[in-house]
């Protein structure tokens, strides 16, 4: 068999295959979305009474668009659920856990969680790390090290 007839043979051979399911088809490449998440406070020193505000964002640094993203805190032990509200997508009512639809590239989500510390007879003074996450994304994120963020936080007593 010469060079062309080899050729036809695979191309005939190949569509054969193709059309009998045995050889996946070509899609279209798989989307990838780099989610990034911050997170700060108002204030990293607390006292029983008194309110923390944290402001969590998530952004998408590309290069597709993100879809069905959730992303949080799990509010730590230490530490009561006031409130939380979405800049986008859903609004939590009783956890602090935002359900956003879709992101596009460039494009941040945030939400702004309220909580106070937790009354604790036994120790008024407390350090702890509150850690906020990307709990899923529809879209493939290919760094996962920047899909949390923690801060130091010091519960220092009642307030006078």
């Amino acid at each position: 068999m010469n060079k062309r007839g080899f050729h036809f043979f695979l191309s005939i051979f190949s569509l054969l295959m193709f059309m009998a399911g045995m050889v996946p088809s070509v899609s279209a490449q798989e989307t990838t979305a780099d989610l990034s998440l911050t997170k700060t406070a108002d204030r990293t020193n607390v006292r029983i009474g008194e309110n923390i505000t944290f402001t969590i964002t998530v952004t998408n640094l590309g290069p597709d668009a993100a879809a069905d993203i959730s992303f949080g805190d799990p509010v730590p032990d230490p530490l009561n659920f006031v409130s939380a509200s979405c800049d986008k997508g859903l609004t939590p009512t009783y956890d602090a856990i935002c359900q956003v639809t879709s992101l596009a590239v460039g494009e941040s989500a945030t939400i702004t969680l309220v909580a106070t510390p937790i009354t604790n007879p036994a120790k008024s003074e407390r350090k702890f790390t509150n850690t906020a996450f990307i709990g899923s994304s529809a879209t493939f994120d290919p760094n996962p090290d920047n899909n949390t963020a923690s801060l130091h936080l010091h519960i220092v007593g009642k307030t006078h």
